[in-house]
């Protein structure tokens, strides 16, 4: 089988990258229907990563719904289906109305327009190599203090639910067809987490993972 995957340079896709043998990475403009095309001949399975989720109104609407368009587009004009693995957001459930999560609402029906598709909604992933001020907050901590920054908080009584990115990838590994898939997380604070990285350092394996990784790196 051969696996490609768009968005293959982001935190998860690079992870994804990592756990596959030889996979195919897409490197066009998947705003481009011949690109896209010449992709999906390639794939028995497609992992669809790529997407903003931060830009100027409109710009994550237009930008995502045209490239996933493009890959079934492109599945009827080749006559080729691959297996669609998405990587949608729990956003399409508690945050519907943002730009973001109706975008993701508005992709998942497209892709279920594939023969075979799977639809992870995703909480908050955090692991090494997360972009700090970006992909999550853990990253955003672990590399503040790892680099003797201080921190802020605002409330630390806000709760999410995080994932840890290999748990993650596992999930992606073994996908479940035609189904939405919600991989457990664990649902932390975010004061319990800036407790795990100073006081209580070393009482959550994989936050003290993130931060011996921040600490590494420049």
């Amino acid at each position: 089988m051969k696996v490609g995957i768009t968005g293959a340079n982001g935190f998860i896709g690079t992870h994804l990258k990592n756990a596959l043998e030889n996979p195919l990475i897409f490197q066009g403009n998947l705003n481009d229907i011949t690109q896209v095309r010449g992709f999906v001949r390639e794939c028995d399975r497609i992992y669809h990563l790529a997407g903003k989720n931060r830009a100027d109104c409109g710009e994550i609407l237009k930008n995502n719904l045209v490239s996933t368009a493009n890959l079934i587009l492109a599945m009827k004009l080749e006559n080729k289906f691959p297996e669609i693995v998405f990587a949608s957001s729990q956003q399409t459930v508690w945050n519907p109305d943002s730009e973001y999560g109706f975008t993701k609402i508005l992709e998942e029906e497209i892709l279920k327009k594939a023969t075979r598709w799977c639809i992870f909604r995703i909480p908050n992933v955090y692991g090494p190599g997360g972009k700090p001020f970006y992909n999550s907050v853990v990253a955003t901590f672990c590399y503040q203090l790892s680099k003797g920054q201080q921190v802020t908080i605002h409330d630390p009584s806000v709760q999410r639910e995080f994932i840890y990115i290999d748990d993650l990838i596992q999930e992606f590994l073994n996908p479940e067809f035609n189904s939405y898939r919600s991989p457990e997380g664990e649902t932390l604070s975010i004061g319990e987490i800036h407790s795990f990285l100073t006081d209580r350092f070393g009482e959550h394996e994989k936050l003290k993972a993130c931060f011996d990784f921040y600490r590494k790196v420049g």
